[in-house]
């Protein structure tokens, strides 16, 4: 899916893109939407497998990726999360559900990180974003 530019890419003041990966079309939009109007550049995916290839892309600039956890298709947030840290590519990885109602286990590996329980307003998306972006 196209990048939305909320600044020109080649501003001095330019931030990396927000990658939002989420199965629920009306989430994503939703998201989306919160992000694009307060200012960030946003890419959007539907599945992991999408969401590996944007940021498997050397075109892209993902500095911060806000994954659902559970996602149809062959890896979910968590599996899309452990890929990006095998890689090194330091992007911070954010998580959203609905599924779960308790923090991931230290088990599930090093690369999780903070959790945004739906539903979610606006006010604590953009608190979350900016805290690690």
């Amino acid at each position: 899916m196209p990048i939305d530019q909320t600044v020109p890419p080649d501003s001095p003041n330019s931030p990396r893109a927000i990658l939002v990966v989420d199965d629920e079309l009306f989430l994503l939009e939703y998201v989306r939407l919160v992000l694009v109007r307060n200012g960030f550049s946003v890419m959007t995916a539907q599945t992991g497998e999408e969401a590996w290839q944007l940021i498997s892309n050397p075109d892209n600039s993902i500095g911060l990726v806000l994954t659902d956890v559970v996602m149809p298709g062959s890896f979910d947030g968590f599996e899309l999360a452990e890929k990006i840290r095998r890689r090194q590519l330091g992007i911070t990885v954010l998580f959203m559900t609905g599924a779960l109602h308790h923090e991931p286990s230290s088990t599930d590996s090093d690369s999780k990180g903070e959790l945004l329980h739906k539903p979610f307003g606006p006010d604590e998306l953009i608190a979350i974003v900016r805290e690690h972006l």
